[in-house]
């Protein structure tokens, strides 16, 4: 790092200056140290800052929203992806990244003109429009979605009185970025994006899976939370699901055990071991600890079949405090230790991660459901069924015919 400014011997420099030279001087650095600090940011005449109220929940991030009255492009490490006035088509797509990706975006200014809308009305009237932009900016290229360090910036033009001025003007998104120059910058950036994505998936996933809790929040009381860390779970945000149930229905939860599936590795049906227990109020606390019996599990046990039962009926003999046991696991995952399901004689509250309207609830789960008297949970229903048991009973499960017979679930062909 250096100085701008070399550094003068100040006893000598006082000597030369009498006090109304020195009041002179400080002046002059004032106005240009003001000046370097404020020229050049944007061209143009300057930015006045106004609300984002209404359009902010359109932009990835919060943005700050400037009127001008031109704004021009002065910055060389800027790219200007063009669009027509009043269009969110990119005319120039190819203008900021290729298949290298030698860029990465840092300031995203979305740039409008106010005509032929006012101050009272621009947010209503350019809501759309700005929306549109920003979906075409998400297509071009899914860092503008994922990378949350990029600051944005809606700009509006406001001098133009007439169509043809207002055309005439700049549109579009002005991208500011910096160079990747070389490929271990690259591969550092696309491992960003990388963790960037799975944060936001695990997000959605996690705040999909708490509809589940706040269905059945008047129905599950001093929960006894068992929870699946292996690494096949990351993805499906059982963390941020615990993180709103902790943080809304903490005086509900008597206690946490995390199972990863084994810290060494062993097939041993009933002795996997890599079952962890706790007390967790703290809801800012979840995810570390998820991540943690996550990491420690052998390989993240990424193999497929886990010891859910083991998990369930250790945790179960560990805790003397609890009404409802209730179960987070994947359901694309199936249980490798069903060999203990007699041990288990207590309903147990499934939840599902991984069901959608394409996928099967897997047999293992619907097996232990039915066995324990207890119910299934997926994003989109709670399951009861199971309390009922009758033989010959027809039940709908994920819209799929199943038959009490013997004691056993039998899915009916169509």
């Amino acid at each position: 790092m250096y100085s701008l400014y070399k550094i003068p011997n100040t006893q000598k420099f006082s000597k030369l200056l009498t006090n109304k030279n020195k009041f002179r001087v400080l002046v002059i650095l004032t106005a240009v140290l003001f000046g370097f600090l404020t020229s050049n940011i944007f061209a143009g005449d300057s930015l006045r800052l106004t609300n984002n109220t209404i359009v902010r929940n359109l932009f990835p991030k919060n943005p700050k929203v400037y009127f001008t009255g031109s704004f021009d492009i002065s910055d060389s490490n800027s790219v200007h992806l063009k669009m027509n006035y009043g269009s969110n088509k990119i005319l120039n797509p190819k203008s900021l990244i290729d298949t290298n990706r030698d860029k990465r975006p840092r300031e995203v200014n979305l740039v409008m003109t106010l005509y032929p809308s006012n101050l009272e009305n621009w947010r209503e009237d350019f809501k759309d429009l700005i929306a549109s932009r920003i979906e075409s900016l998400y297509e071009l290229d899914s860092a503008f979605f994922y990378d949350k360090g990029i600051k944005w910036n809606l700009i509006i033009q406001d001098e133009d009185v007439n169509l043809y001025q207002a055309k005439k003007k700049n549109h579009g998104v002005v991208v500011n970025y910096t160079l990747l120059p070389t490929i271990k910058h690259k591969e550092r950036y696309k491992i960003i994006l990388r963790k960037f994505s799975s944060h936001f998936t695990e997000q959605i996933g996690g705040k999909k899976m708490f509809e589940v809790a706040k269905r059945n929040k008047e129905n599950w009381k001093n929960m006894l939370i068992i929870t699946d860390c292996s690494g096949s779970m990351l993805p499906y945000g059982s963390a941020v699901m615990l993180w709103h149930m902790l943080r809304t229905d903490k005086d509900d939860i008597s206690k946490f055990a995390f199972f990863n599936d084994g810290e060494k590795e062993s097939i041993e049906i009933g002795n996997s071991g890599g079952i962890h227990f706790s007390n967790i109020k703290d809801y800012r606390k979840i995810g570390s600890a998820i991540k943690h019996y996550t990491r420690i599990g052998y390989d993240l046990n990424n193999d497929g079949p886990e010891n859910d039962l083991e998990a369930i009926i250790k945790s179960v003999n560990s805790s003397y405090n609890h009404d409802d046991v209730v179960v987070i696991v994947d359901n694309n995952s199936p249980v490798r230790d069903m060999a203990l399901l007699k041990q288990i004689n207590y309903p147990v509250r499934i939840v599902l991660c991984g069901v959608n309207n394409r996928k099967f609830i897997h047999p293992d789960y619907i097996k232990l459901a039915y066995h324990s008297k207890g119910s299934l949970h997926t994003v989109e229903e709670d399951i009861h069924e199971f309390k009922k048991n009758k033989e010959g009973k027809i039940v709908i499960i994920n819209k799929l015919k199943y038959k009490v017979e013997e004691e056993e679930l039998v899915q009916l062909r169509n």
